[in-house]
């Protein structure tokens, strides 16, 4: 068997899977290989690979410009390749609007959306009733709460959609949003100086994410879900759960991006668990990270947004996770690890 880990050439986040995957490669006497995709003619030589791999980022602009192309393109010229992430798992990533769709595809419990293109259309979804103030404004990219807006009345909605029918507004990260929002949400000096160092790393992304044109042409909004106050990210891969959750940083609204992660797995209640197994089945997904909101007025849980990747890290704190049963096991749930222990198990049996 013989591994390709796409490895971009530079600094690569300190989140990336690469790193996990890397390490169990080696501790599994698996044959790879590290080379960064856009510096070869992949197409050339993927008949020579049973696996590929390639974590790309949001905020990168080549990955999304070039990775979806790329991995669907490969699996063309080799039919037997694995891949991760795999076309279920990838076609809809940071697209809110293509996530919004495929999950009320398969009946997932989500909130009331609504995609707007034209001004008009909006008031007269404002004039009939459809839309309940506050209402959540978000952009079609962005993670960590970045490009969400809680708007609370009419006129603050129809002077965001002029914008978006106008110029738009830039997807990439605030540094100011993010200092403050880091600093409210480190509690002890540990903590503050931690993150302080990972500013280069911010700023990197920051760089990187400039180059992506605006945001503009449409308007997405989402059920506000009144809730108590923090949000889940529940994460499934093929037959084990697990989760944590944010509380919502002082003054705001808002959950994930604060780096405050905490756990509860009783939080984790058969409902989660149940419509998190269904959808990630139903979607044909390998690895899901769903963000999930328990709305007070029912107990239920929504979910708001999903993506194929996600800190493991934070995940791993849980330690543990349950089966499909409901039987919760000990030990750290390792995503990247558990994501090529399958993969590496598919491609063994169908040899």
């Amino acid at each position: 068997m013989r591994v390709f880990v796409n490895v971009p050439d530079g600094k690569l986040h300190s989140t990336s899977w690469v790193y996990p995957w890397i390490e169990y490669l080696q501790l599994n006497k698996i044959e790879y290989v590290e080379i960064d995709i856009t510096k070869c003619n992949p197409i050339d030589i993927i008949q020579d690979y049973d696996v590929f791999l390639w974590h790309f980022s949001q905020y990168n602009y080549i990955d999304m410009l070039e990775a979806r192309n790329i991995i669907y393109s490969l699996k063309l010229k080799n039919p037997n390749l694995k891949v991760f992430p795999d076309f279920n798992d990838a076609w809809h990533f940071d697209d809110k609007v293509a996530e919004m769709y495929a999950l009320k595809a398969v009946g997932a419990p989500i909130p009331n959306s609504w995609v707007f293109y034209d001004v008009d259309t909006l008031k007269n979804a404002i004039s009939n009733k459809e839309i309940i103030f506050p209402i959540i404004a978000k952009l079609r990219t962005g993670s960590g709460s970045h490009n969400v807006r809680k708007i609370e009345n009419k006129k603050q909605l129809i002077s965001y959609a002029k914008r978006m029918f106008g110029k738009g507004y830039n997807p990439s990260p605030s540094l100011l949003y993010k200092t403050t929002s880091n600093i409210r949400s480190s509690h002890d000096k540990a903590t503050f100086f931690s993150k302080l160092k990972r500013v280069p790393e911010f700023l990197r992304v920051l760089k990187e994410s400039q180059k992506f044109p605006h945001e503009k042409g449409y308007v997405y909004l989402q059920e506000f879900i009144p809730n108590d106050g923090f949000d889940m990210k529940v994460v499934v891969v093929k037959d084990k759960l697990s989760g944590l959750y944010r509380p919502i940083r002082s003054h705001d609204f808002r959950a994930s991006g604060g780096g405050e992660v905490k756990y509860k797995k009783d939080l984790l209640t058969d409902d989660i668990i149940n419509s998190a197994f269904s959808v990630s089945d139903s979607l044909g997904f390998q690895c899901v990270g769903f963000d999930y909101v328990i709305d007070n007025r029912t107990g239920k849980g929504v979910i708001i947004e999903m993506s194929y990747g996600f800190s493991h890290v934070a995940i791993m704190g849980m330690n543990g996770w349950y089966d499909r049963n409901k039987q919760w096991h000990d030990g750290a749930l390792n995503a990247p690890y558990e994501i090529l222990k399958n993969i590496v198990k598919q491609s063994r049996s169908e040899k």
